[in-house]
């Protein structure tokens, strides 16, 4: 006679992960089971079959075999169908790095790619706690709203709160947020240029969205500018999260449709849920034209003009959707170092000046072309004997003897094309470059170089490289010439003077013996412009640029260095201090910090790192340590007992760390961290699976003798540990003996608790397992369930 009938409910005895199965049909040799979980129906051997019985819970009713899924732990338990003791400690520690990296709150913040500021987390926890998030970012320069960002963006994407997410950025930044999302965050984005486009309508037809192709992508703003189509069908993807980097470029002055970036985003801000703008224009210097950021994430608030305008006179708090960290927020910082680089007489450049000065001014015209010879003449070198190429070559050699690196920036490309030839020439080495006719993946491959220890020691860069870039690895920064606008100067030092440095920042600049470079150059110590950060001043100094261009037309030149010093140092003082920055509500302040880093778990890496190692070991991966902290090489190889993991394919492998510092300082290495697909598979697994889910344990240590139960229940989003003894007592005494650390089990052997042999005691234990535990059912769900026996 067969063993089961149809409508029996079975448990596979091997492969839990197709859940309680269901008899459809039996004959003397077959039987055909459906397996509801997996939408299989399969068929087997009546004579070997791997079943037995489903054990229902008590009052589960006539569909409550379903509800078996959640007590699968408590079944097995109770059949004595237990784990190794290494695959039950391995979950439990699961359970246990899945609450200790929810931080209180900062949760996913802690997955980057980071060094954790405080003043990043408390802005990015800010903004997440608004629904939707429409929030500026308005932090001065270096101080790292890319990060941010990030951390917003990603947060939005591991909850679930967003999943289609744009990012418009300038063409010369996009390739960077590519690297930045993928490298600090574990999120791989498609950029949409041109040939990615091409792509789309070559793979799904000529009208297909590539947007919709795409659901996490970065795109250009002149691309979104330049092409209205483009444009048109961003909008009609609808992003949960738009993210707009360096949005000043988004102009709207009073009466006025807006810029044509303005025009192009606007809609896209209007239709998308969750907004971010970034913006290293702070209020003091432009208070229109950060009400018009603002105006684009919440018009219900800011509905015009004259009534913001009427709020900032009268210290109205702005509503807070707006964050704008200043250094003197954070203290701290590594001061700027001025390296003035005295020159010798060039005469060969003072004549080729001397001749440009002559050309008259008497029209506009004629005047802009002497004021950008002139420029010229100073920014591009006079031949090999110019004094800058000799310093030049001589620095290059000192910064490669002493392992360090520096960023050159030119304002030309013939000037970057000439010191570029004549540093190869006298040092015999190659230089990096860095402009505008490259390629975004040009660009990245050629900074990747440079920043290898291997590579070159020296960077030419045009100003290109000025925005956006990070080059804080070196050890300098080299200002061959001096643009007229301030702005531009400034750009060029940010790239060094980042949030992440630690050690002062060289600013080299070439003052000549004499003539109208050196007026320039002295201007802009005066300004302290070598010296201090502008801090938002960058949109207010056109008159910097004007005067100097107004020299021009006195015979010689003269700057009128004291007028333009008095008009900067007005608008620092009015910067400096910080006249509307109160007026953000719950910004960061430098006492925050301490408060903020306490609740960062210490043992978060280390935990992680015994996770996921350990569930390595027991998959049968290919495991490797390596040089440096905490770094493996992990393969999903060929001989793994695992067939699958979530998200995880076969054959994949990684070389990774587990420490933040190390992780931090080699990029090149994988970061075992929360959203890393290893990670996050392992989590899964332990999660979802069956590995580790039941054991046997003997408690040595505990003080005391005693048998009871350990029971995980899941409650809400948390997984809570519930211990009784066999008479059905709460003993939460016992948490501090058996869940201490290091965890203190071992294998048991039920014949040893003195409960009887043979099949009545079997019994005896399974009644006792079932009447203890599924009552826990109307708690939570029991993800595992162990027996315990405590030893003195």
């Amino acid at each position: 006679m067969p063993p089961f009938r149809p409508g029996d409910r079975l448990q596979h005895l091997y492969d839990r992960d197709l859940g309680p199965g269901e008899v459809l049909t039996v004959d003397s040799r077959r039987m055909t089971v459906r397996f509801p979980r997996s939408g299989q129906e399969l068929v087997f051997s009546v004579a070997d079959h791997p079943f037995a019985p489903l054990q229902l819970p008590q009052g589960a009713g006539p569909r409550g075999w379903h509800a078996v899924e959640n007590h699968g732990a408590v079944e097995r338990l109770a059949r004595l169908d237990t784990d190794p003791t290494g695959a039950w400690s391995n979950r439990w520690d699961g359970f246990r790095l899945g609450a200790l990296r929810e931080a209180n709150g900062l949760g996913s913040h802690l997955g980057g790619r980071i060094e954790l500021f405080p003043h990043q987390l408390h802005v990015a926890e800010q903004a997440c706690a608004r629904d939707p998030v429409r929030w500026l970012l308005a932090d001065e320069v270096g101080l790292g709203k890319t990060v941010e960002a990030c951390l917003v963006l990603n947060r939005l994407l591991r909850t679930g709160r967003a999943e289609r997410v744009l990012v418009v950025a300038p063409a010369s930044l996009t390739v960077q947020w590519l690297g930045e999302l993928y490298r600090k965050f574990h999120q791989t984005f498609a950029l949409l240029d041109g040939a990615r486009r091409k792509d789309v309508r070559r793979d799904f037809g000529p009208g297909f969205n590539p947007f919709d192709a795409h659901p996490h992508s970065v795109v250009a703003l002149e691309d979104l500018v330049a092409a209205p189509e483009l444009a048109a069908q961003a909008l009609d993807a609808a992003p949960d999260l738009l993210v707009v980097d360096e949005a000043h470029h988004l102009g709207r002055r009073p009466g006025h449709p807006g810029n044509a970036a303005y025009r192009a985003l606007a809609p896209l801000c209007t239709t998308s849920r969750h907004v971010l703008l970034l913006t290293a224009t702070p209020l003091e210097a432009d208070a229109h034209g950060f009400f018009r950021l603002l105006e684009l994430l919440r018009p219900d608030v800011f509905p015009c003009w004259d009534t913001f305008r009427a709020d900032l006179d009268s210290c109205t708090p702005i509503y807070p959707c707006a964050s704008a960290t200043r250094r003197n927020d954070i203290g701290g910082l590594p001061p700027r170092v001025p390296c003035p680089v005295l020159l010798p007489p060039c005469p060969a450049q003072e004549r080729a000046l001397d001749r440009e000065l002559e050309r008259s001014a008497a029209n506009p015209l004629q005047r802009r072309r002497r004021a950008a010879g002139v420029e010229r003449l100073l920014a591009v070198p006079s031949g090999r004997d110019d004094p800058r190429l000799g310093w030049l070559a001589e620095q290059a050699r000192a910064w490669e003897e002493a392992g360090e690196k520096g960023l050159v920036f030119v304002h030309r490309r013939d000037a970057l094309e000439v010191v570029k030839r004549e540093l190869e020439g006298a040092t015999r080495r190659r230089v990096a470059v860095f402009h505008d006719d490259m390629s975004p993946a040009a660009r990245d491959l050629e900074v990747a170089r440079f920043a290898d220890a291997a590579g070159p020691t020296l960077m030419i860069a045009t100003e290109t490289g000025g925005e956006g870039r990070n080059f804080a690895f070196c050890r300098g920064v080299v200002l061959f010439d001096l643009p007229w606008n301030p702005v531009l100067v400034e750009q060029r030092i940010g790239r060094l003077d980042r949030i992440s440095r630690r050690r002062p920042v060289e600013i080299h600049y070439f003052v000549p013996a004499a003539g109208f470079g050196t007026q320039v150059a002295r201007l802009y110590e005066a300004l302290g412009i070598f010296r201090d950060p502008l801090g938002g001043l960058d949109h207010a100094l056109g008159h910097v640029a004007e005067g100097i261009v107004a020299a021009l037309d006195t015979s010689p030149p003269q700057l009128d260095s004291a007028q333009v010093v008095a008009e900067t140092t007005a608008l620092r003082r009015q910067i400096t201090q910080s006249l509307y920055t109160h007026l953000h509500r719950d910004r960061y302040r430098a006492e925050l910090g301490e408060a903020i880093l306490t609740r960062v778990p210490q043992e978060l890496d280390a935990l992680t790192s015994r996770v996921v190692l350990e569930a390595c070991r027991q998959y049968g991966f290919d495991m490797e340590p390596k040089e440096g902290t905490a770094c493996w090489y992990l393969e999903f190889g060929a001989e793994a007992t695992v067939e699958h993991l979530p998200g995880v394919a076969e054959g994949s492998r990684w070389l990774g760390t587990f420490d933040r510092a190390e992780a931090v300082a080699r990029e090149t290495l994988d970061y075992f961290s929360a959203g890393h697909p290893l990670v996050e598979a392992v989590l899964l697994e332990l999660a979802d699976g069956h590995r580790g889910q039941v054991g046997l344990l003997d408690v040595p240590g505990a003080g005391e003798e005693g048998l009871g139960l350990l029971a995980l229940v899941q409650q809400g989003g948390k997984v809570l540990p519930v211990l009784l003894d066999l008479g059905g007592n709460p003993r939460p005494e016992w948490h501090s003996a058996v869940l201490r650390e290091p965890p203190p089990w071992r294998t048991a052997d039920l014949g040893a608790w003195g409960l009887g042999e043979g099949a009545e005691a079997r019994a005896t234990w399974s009644a006792r397992v079932r009447d203890l535990l599924h009552p826990l059912r109307m708690e939570g769900d029991v993800l595992a369930a162990a027996g315990l026996r405590l030893l003195p």
